[in-house]
């Protein structure tokens, strides 16, 4: 792994940032299954097939925050060309054409080590995958289970819009989360609540032009945020 920085964060101390490449291949794949095979609910994370992984750790950018010679952190950004055409397809498709990005690339990979969580490092890492993204000046879509709360919660922290709900693979329905580059807003004054297992009252809110950019319990706040693509 290619060393990037020292994470200077007493909540995170002797902890380094590092970039992962194809060589690290194994070494990737097992953290992520170990941690995957631990989760309450193993469907919070879709694996990455093994072509999949390869792609992201060859073509794109895989961080690692890394203790000693253990990785206790990941978040990807892939730049699959192809991969950011469907999902911003997808954001169409959900937002009725008011979202018309033409591209968004998958933040993906979020995971973070058990006795690592609860200390804002998934939010540190998802930053650092939004930093990347804003260097290459490109949109970013993070693709998470529909009831996983934290994984949402930790992208509405990051300023990502739920701008889309879709079922592509049987028995996991997903919300897409969507950044796009240099578009800033403030929190709205006035927003509907949708609880979040009302799948299609979201569809219906984002069909009229509306996007969610917060959580509270179990209850999702949608807005008109605006839309320059």
């Amino acid at each position: 792994m290619r060393f990037v920085c020292d994470i200077q964060n007493e909540k995170y101390k002797g902890l380094r940032l590092c970039r992962a490449d194809l060589s690290d291949y194994g070494k990737v794949f097992a953290f992520l299954d170990s941690c995957r095979n631990a989760l309450d609910r193993i469907e919070f994370f879709y694996p990455y097939t093994q072509g999949e992984l390869k792609n992201v750790l060859d073509n794109g950018c895989f961080l690692c925050a890394v203790e000693g010679d253990e990785i206790v952190a990941t978040c990807a950004v892939d730049e699959d060309e192809e991969y950011a055409r469907q999902l911003a397809e997808i954001v169409r498709e959900c937002t009725g054409g008011c979202e018309d990005v033409k591209l968004a690339y998958e933040a993906s990979g979020l995971m973070v080590r058990e006795d690592r969580r609860g200390a804002g490092l998934a939010s540190y890492m998802l930053s650092k995958a939004v930093e990347y993204a804003d260097e290459r000046g490109i949109n970013l879509c993070g693709v998470v289970h529909y009831l996983n709360k934290a994984s949402i919660a930790t992208f509405f922290g990051r300023k990502f819009l739920l701008s889309g709900i879709f079922e592509p693979v049987f028995g996991y329905k997903f919300v897409y989360l969507l950044k796009k580059y240099n578009f800033h807003y403030s929190k709205p004054e006035i927003y509907d609540k949708i609880e979040i297992t009302e799948a299609d009252k979201q569809k219906a809110a984002l069909q009229k032009g509306l996007q969610g950019f917060g959580l509270v319990g179990d209850a999702l706040f949608f807005s008109e945020i605006g839309r320059k693509a």
